[in-house]
């Protein structure tokens, strides 16, 4: 009888020993990662180390930034959102077309940025309500809301280069601070805020590990869907109006899809559950820090654009993998 309890225990000892290693790998290697790239690069690229340079990483992903924010409410709830990139398109677009009709910058970015609510609303209708497919579902509406931006534009672009109000936005600084980094900021201070300490936010956890569990616990798992895509449809269209205000001109945004999977990879690669059910804002903002220092430090080293691409998958597929075993543990 005790040489089985000794066996058992020796079994078990191992697994629990890796779990823990897989646990930990889950929750801070990216925190390490970040710190070793960054550590490598002061010393490699002499450029790199400093505080313009730092600003201009923020301010250049700034938009990845906020789409990767909204995106992580939408995975936690156990959810996709594959229209991300076409509502940043669509709600930037409608900022420049209402600033133009209007003739104020101010209620044009206000009204470009509402329009992410109705589309967060028809992704979280589908999905809550209807039981369609996140991934099915978003990609159908993202189509629609890209024919959206076209038909706005007619296929062409509308210029407010010209219009200081209009680009303050996307273009100011204060010092070497740009306003994109000081949104992003309070962006992410307020969605931690939101899913860190009200009820809201811990029905998003409780939703994203099972829906059943949560619905049978009282709450409204079309609710909670409808939220965490409204979420996203605000941060992805504030991520449209930078872009827009930044360049001054509203046109179809060409690489959204390439920016809705890099949201998504920037939320798995900082160790958000692909589950549902476990994660963080903090965890997305490192992701999207090591997308971003990969970029600059390939641009400053000169390395070939095939390698970076390379580069860039093998840490994105080494990310799912840790975050598959994490989420077996």
């Amino acid at each position: 009888m005790s040489a089985v309890a000794g066996e058992a225990t020796l079994r078990t000892g191992p697994l629990t020993a890796n779990a823990r290693v897989v646990a930990w790998l889950r929750d801070y290697s990216v925190v390490v990662i970040v710190a070793l790239l960054f550590i490598v690069m002061s010393f490699t690229a002499p450029s790199f180390f400093s505080a313009r340079n730092f600003m201009n990483i923020l301010d250049q992903n700034a938009p990845l930034m906020l789409v990767a924010l909204g995106t992580t409410f939408v995975i936690i709830a156990g959810a996709f959102d594959l229209s991300s990139g076409q509502v940043l398109s669509m709600c930037g677009v409608f900022g420049t077309f209402f600033t133009i009709e209007l003739d104020s910058a101010v209620l044009g970015v206000l009204l470009g940025i509402a329009v992410g609510i109705p589309a967060g609303l028809v992704n979280g209708r589908l999905v809550g309500r209807l039981g369609v497919s996140s991934f099915l579902g978003t990609l159908a509406t993202g189509l629609v809301m890209a024919g959206i931006a076209l038909m706005v534009t007619q296929g062409s672009s509308l210029d407010l280069s010209s219009n200081e109000q209009y680009t303050w936005l996307g273009s100011h600084r204060f010092g070497i601070v740009p306003v994109t980094v000081i949104v992003s900021a309070v962006v992410f201070v307020v969605l931690s805020l939101l899913l860190s300490v009200t009820v809201i936010g811990r029905q998003v956890y409780a939703v994203g590990s099972s829906h059943e569990a949560a619905r049978l616990s009282g709450i409204s798992v079309s609710r909670v869907m409808t939220f965490v895509f409204v979420v996203g449809g605000i941060t992805a269209a504030i991520g449209g109006l930078i872009i827009t205000t930044r360049t001054g001109v509203g046109n179809v945004y060409g690489p959204a899809n390439t920016l809705t999977l890099n949201a998504i990879a920037a939320v798995v690669i900082g160790g958000t559950s692909i589950m549902g059910g476990r994660g963080a804002v903090w965890r997305t903002a490192f992701g999207v820090l090591l997308l971003a220092l990969l970029q600059n430090a390939f641009n400053l080293l000169d390395v070939e654009p095939y390698w970076q691409q390379i580069v860039s998958g093998v840490v994105i597929v080494v990310a799912i993998v840790v975050n598959t075993l994490g989420s077996r543990s």
